[in-house]
């Protein structure tokens, strides 16, 4: 909230992302260094099972990535991400989670099985783990088919409520909050340099890679109303208006 809280033409998407970023590494460390629960995370550099799934983010994360790319990737290689991304979007055009979850088609983002924006990934990729690499493969294997991997379940619950303290900041400052289909979203990003700077004004911007349009999720009607349930709880302060009820807040006793 204190990187949000200047005008809304400040270019603070990309800090904001790269605070994020940090914060969840950080975390996730912390988790593993005082879980001892017997169990070695199984994900190592190669291991691309779980690129194949859809991935939800949120605008500022989208944003730095699509920065990333404009910095660092050459001519070609934003040509080739350029392909990737719009065989992507034509592959499961109209397509539900369900229906994206069994096709599995590879990240747009690899390339030759590595990350090319691994230092700037989302935070749902950093939170994800395996104990098992058979458990992956398995799953892999047989999408849809529901297949338990084994992970560390404080490791998932952290970098959730990351995330969700991430929309809790950006609603309370009046910037998009949703999650976002991460393909659809970077194609937005990639195309107007000038979005990391105006898209705190502009709620809408990301509009056509969010909601049913895209695929039911990452954020739903469902979702939307147990957010609104922890923001109202967490981030309205005390004596200001309830925008929902035009009620004032009191102090609780």
């Amino acid at each position: 909230m204190k990187i949000l809280s200047g005008p809304p033409a400040a270019p603070s998407a990309i800090e904001l992302a790269h605070t994020i970023h940090k914060l969840t590494d950080r975390s996730v460390g912390q988790v593993h260094a005082n879980c001892r629960d017997g169990h070695r995370v199984a994900c190592q550099s190669g291991c691309t099972y779980c690129c194949t799934y859809p991935v939800a983010a949120s605008a500022p994360e989208v944003l730095a990535i699509a920065s990333f790319v404009r910095e660092r990737f050459n001519e070609e290689r934003r040509a080739a991400l350029v392909a990737r991304v719009d065989a992507n979007i034509a592959a499961t055009q109209g397509m539900d989670m369900g229906q994206r979850d069994r096709i599995r088609l590879d990240c747009p983002f690899l390339e030759a099985g590595t990350c090319s924006v691994y230092e700037v990934r989302p935070v749902a990729c950093r939170g994800v783990s395996s104990y098992s690499v058979d458990d992956c493969r398995e799953d892999s294997e047989h999408p849809g088919a529901g297949v338990e991997i084994h992970t560390n379940g404080l490791r998932e619950l952290v970098f959730g409520a990351i995330r969700e303290g991430l929309a809790i900041a950006c609603k309370s400052s009046s910037a998009d909050h949703r999650l976002l289909e991460l393909v659809r979203a970077y194609k937005i990003a990639s195309e107007d340099p000038k979005l990391s700077e105006t898209w705190r004004s502009r709620p809408k911007a990301f509009e056509t890679a969010n909601g049913a349009s895209v695929f039911p999720g990452p954020w739903s009607d469902e979702l939307e109303q147990e957010f609104e349930e922890v923001y109202r709880k967490t981030a309205v302060p005390v004596g200001a208006v309830d925008p929902p009820s035009g009620e004032v807040r009191q102090p609780a006793g």
